[in-house]
């Protein structure tokens, strides 16, 4: 693999961040942004799209000769997880950033759907990657059974649902069922160019600028459930955001959001993991994704 014979440009480095490098300083803001467009730039030369493990393993050398200036640290200085995984994440942005035009180096091959160890069981597997880790950021196929003038009959009638029953009739199993069919339709309106004002998406998609529609879309654009990831997130930091917003004394709004109990919590399992966050509504998470954005 070309990462292992890749040099970092080390001697490329602004002088100011190299200073920084020699005094144990953190780096500053425009000192890291030079030089995360400097390392992408080099790796570049050798691969135009540079995987998430290359930039994982380029991040850790550099944060592993200068932790100093480059880790991840908390207030008392202390590492944060591996140390390098903001590092990581922002030469990946980088390298989606200049390939954002380029849609032969920012599709990605398709990947097997499903694999079979040697035990017998299946371990399931991301089918396609498209543009900022997107699995199915373009259907090609309207759904069996559908044509583009179903589709659109669909689309009106879930519109005129919306005028007449208002966003909570996204739980509706009609709606939900029209919504997931229209999905190639959604994003052929999303994807256009010009792209559409936030204005016409909601007079042809309304139940989609509802959280349930949000989240729904969300999955099957990057097959991720947003609301499941934010409340195991919640339960991994909750502790550390009350921690953070306990030490601002001097704030009463605040204080008193602390010290009041969530009318709003969904679940005794989130009061539980997180007793500190019933004040700050930290429990979005565990909730039903059915309530109206605007």
């Amino acid at each position: 693999m070309w990462i292992s014979e890749f040099e970092i440009p080390w001697n490329k480095m602004p002088a100011s961040l190299l200073k920084a490098t020699l005094t144990g300083q953190r780096a500053r803001p425009e000192d890291r942004r030079s030089w995360k467009r400097i390392v992408v730039s080099a790796m570049q030369e050798v691969c135009q799209n540079p995987n998430k493990a290359a930039c994982d393993e380029i991040a850790k050398i550099i944060v592993s000769r200068y932790p100093s200036t480059f880790a991840d640290m908390n207030e008392e200085d202390e590492q944060l997880g591996i140390g390098y995984y903001s590092l990581a994440k922002q030469l990946k942005t980088r390298v989606e950033h200049v390939n954002r035009n380029n849609v032969s180096e920012k599709i990605r091959k398709p990947r097997i759907m499903s694999q079979t160890s040697d035990d017998g069981s299946t371990k399931t597997v991301r089918s396609k990657v498209d543009s900022y880790g997107c699995i199915n950021w373009q259907p090609k196929c309207v759904p069996e059974g559908e044509t583009a003038e179903s589709l659109e009959d669909r689309r009106k009638d879930i519109a005129a649902i919306f005028q007449s029953a208002g966003p909570r009739a996204v739980d509706r199993p009609d709606v939900d069922e029209s919504m997931r069919l229209t999905y190639i339709y959604q994003r052929h309106m999303l994807n256009s160019c010009p792209p559409p004002s936030i204005g016409e998406i909601e007079e042809h998609w309304p139940f989609l600028l509802t959280k349930r529609g949000l989240c729904d879309h969300f999955k099957t654009l990057t097959g991720i459930d947003i609301c499941d990831r934010v409340g195991e997130a919640l339960q991994s930091k909750g502790t550390r955001i009350i921690n953070f917003f306990q030490r601002q004394t001097q704030n009463r709004d605040i204080q008193r959001l602390l010290a009041e109990p969530d009318r709003h919590s969904c679940s005794a399992s989130s009061d539980e993991a997180l007793p500190g966050a019933r004040g700050l509504h930290l429990s979005f998470g565990r909730c039903n994704c059915n309530k109206e954005i605007h």
